[in-house]
């Protein structure tokens, strides 16, 4: 074995990361351009590839060479045997931040390496890599002081960055990609109109891709989405030009959801390989091309790929989900932003929480059925091997809504979900957490939320790990029938059976009514009295409900199986427990299409049926 100080085993460990990505897609308020921007952001891997291969003129990139591959994260190798590797660390990474520059202007793309005296890729390593990173990152000029900034130039009708010639006059040649026509009229800052071209390609590939994992889990697309950008933005946003606007939204849902514990990972892969080699899960260097006689080189780049599988897959069956819930009707689905395990999506606001809740228990389907992922979830948290969990966040608000404030509305959402989903000795859960806004005046996500303290039970808990954490329930399979064998309710579930029972149907069979919903101008009385702090009437309002509502009866039954989060004094009441759903149910209610109910509790409406996985696993992950 050689030696860690010779001199031919020198290697640098090169990083190539996009910065600031939120900020480079939201910065303009244009879906075409976000779209685009998105795309954009996928181009990394790309630009990598190409400029190494020119760099070590090679059609075959060495197997040592990737690291990790990630989408806006990449770090590669430079061997000793391939030339001076500080000389071609240098050029790699001046090749690449040039042709981010060049071709995705506004994009902040940064470089870093270190020299390593290691045969292999060492944990110690990729720490000092992280830290040469956030240091270097610390005294970078912004992307945007790029751009010249003189009083003389006329600044972008969407931006404050000055407006530039049309890309044809600039001869933009970028591959297979042309300028569109509505590049040409209005005074655009460079990097919107670089967007803009993108943004057909970027959907186009969005679909191409979706329709491609569906088809080889032998499902289909019930209807044909949307290609059209313009058209696509037309139906979110008010000020577009397009020829059809027929299909313009009521209310627009922004989607964001994050995975919980994968930075643990990723932030600690030595301990993350060990827990791999300790349960003994192979990995194989033929899966992702790399070097076989580096173990954790392989992993890396395993985990990287089927984590991203995994995202991707949840992404497309959320989307055939939502398809179901809509047999005459193309709901819009625009992912904006997927990067790593994070995942942003533009919907239609009645199917934001449908899709929500689907892509959660599709990720915790996917990510125990591989058996990696699922070992790695004890590095994320978990006191033995499951489904890696995700925390969404669904923001609901007025058609033309600036997406960039919905997004932080949505963001702010995932934290709070976290906040319960990781709470402090307890197993980690996934959460679902949505807001639906009725006040055009937000600024500040913080202060809208925390005026519904008080008056609500959001964020849920849901998924595999939750009859854990608010204890598991069962039910009978039919009203009708008291006798029958008792089943386990996934939390979800019994949500939908209060939603169901709130709006006078049977809990038990969305599809039959029992004619008596409960009264909504009284539990709106009760919610008011809630928001004014005075919960002792709100409860007396509850028990004359009792008393008088022929349906409140009904709805406390399913009440009683929904445990609030909190075991603070002021719950002790049974009535308060209760009421502090009210809010939640008058929001799902008016959010939720009435066939999701029905295929979700009892699968009695046409189509696949419930949500229930192929293999006769429990909806929502609970055993």
């Amino acid at each position: 074995m050689m030696s860690r100080e010779e001199p031919t085993m020198t290697s640098y460990l090169v990083m190539l990361q996009t910065n600031s990505n939120q900020p480079f897609i939201f910065s303009s308020p244009r879906l075409r351009e976000q779209i685009g921007a998105s795309f954009e952001i996928t181009l990394l891997s790309h630009w990598v590839k190409k400029e190494a291969k020119e760099i070590l003129d090679t059609d075959d990139l060495p197997p040592f060479f990737w690291v990790s591959n990630s989408s806006g994260k990449v770090i590669v190798r430079f061997r000793k045997a391939d030339g001076d590797p500080e000389n071609l660390a240098r050029q790699f990474i001046r090749k690449v931040t040039l042709r981010a520059l060049t071709d995705a202007p506004g994009l902040d793309v940064t470089g870093v390496f270190i020299e390593t005296s290691s045969r292999s890729v060492d944990p110690a390593d990729l720490e000092r890599l992280d830290r040469e990173f956030s240091e270097y990152s610390l005294n970078r000029r912004p992307a945007a002081a790029r751009f010249p900034q003189f009083p003389f130039l006329e600044r972008g009708s969407e931006s404050a960055l000055p407006a530039s010639a049309s890309l044809g006059d600039l001869e933009f040649s970028q591959e297979s990609l042309q300028p569109n026509y509505f590049d040409e009229s209005s005074p655009l800052s460079l990097p919107s109109r670089v967007k803009r071209a993108f943004a057909s390609r970027s959907r186009q590939r969005q679909v191409d891709d979706v329709k491609e994992r569906l088809t080889k889990q032998g499902k289909a697309l019930k209807q044909e989405p949307e290609f059209d950008p313009t058209k696509l933005a037309a139906a979110f946003q008010d000020g577009e030009e397009s020829e059809d606007a027929k299909n313009m939204l009521s209310s627009v849902g922004v989607v964001h959801i994050d995975g919980n514990g994968v930075g643990a990972i990723m932030r600690d892969l030595g301990s993350a390989h060990n827990r791999a080699q300790e349960t003994g899960v192979c990995v194989s260097a033929d899966e992702v091309h790399t070097d076989s006689d580096d173990a954790l080189q392989t992993f890396i780049m395993v985990v990287n790929k089927r984590l991203d599988q995994a995202v991707k897959d949840a992404i497309a069956l959320s989307w055939y989900d939502v398809q179901k819930l809509t047999p005459d009707t193309v709901v819009p689905i625009v992912p904006v932003l997927v990067g790593g395990d994070d995942v942003t999506v533009y919907t239609d606001g009645r199917y934001a929480i449908p899709f929500s809740e689907a892509y959660i228990r599709h990720y915790e389907e996917l990510t125990e059925k591989d058996e990696l992922l699922k070992q790695l979830a004890v590095v994320a948290g978990a006191k033995k091997a499951g489904p890696l969990t995700a925390s969404a966040g669904a923001a609901i608000v007025g058609r033309n809504f600036p997406f960039h404030i919905a997004y932080d509305l949505a963001e702010e959402l995932v934290s709070r979900g976290k906040e319960l989903g990781k709470y402090p000795g307890t197993v980690p859960c996934s959460t679902i957490n949505f807001h639906v806004l009725r006040d055009a005046t937000v600024l500040y996500p913080d202060d809208t939320l925390d005026e519904y303290k008080g008056r609500t039970q959001r964020p849920f808990l849901i998924g595999h790990y939750a009859p854990e954490r608010i204890g598991d329930a069962t039910t009978t399979s039919s009203e009708e029938a008291p006798t029958a064998e008792l089943q386990p309710l996934p939390s979800w579930e019994r949500i939908l059976r209060a939603v169901a029972a709130f709006d006078g149907k049977k809990p038990d069979d969305p599809t039959q009514t029992t004619g008596d919903p409960f009264p909504r101008a009284r539990a709106n009385r009760i919610v008011k009295l809630l928001a004014e702090g005075d919960a002792e009437k709100a409860a007396t309002e509850w028990d004359d409900a009792l008393q008088n509502a022929p349906s409140a009866g009904l709805l406390a039954k399913q009440l009683k199986l929904l445990p609030p989060h909190s075991s603070s004094s002021d719950e002790a009441h049974e009535s308060l427990k209760q009421i502090k759903w009210l809010l939640d149910l008058i929001d799902l209610s008016e959010n939720l299409p009435d066939r999701y109910l029905a295929l979700w509790i009892g699968g009695n409406a046409d189509g696949d049926g419930s949500p229930e996985t192929a293999d006769g696993s429990t909806k929502g992950g609970a055993k």
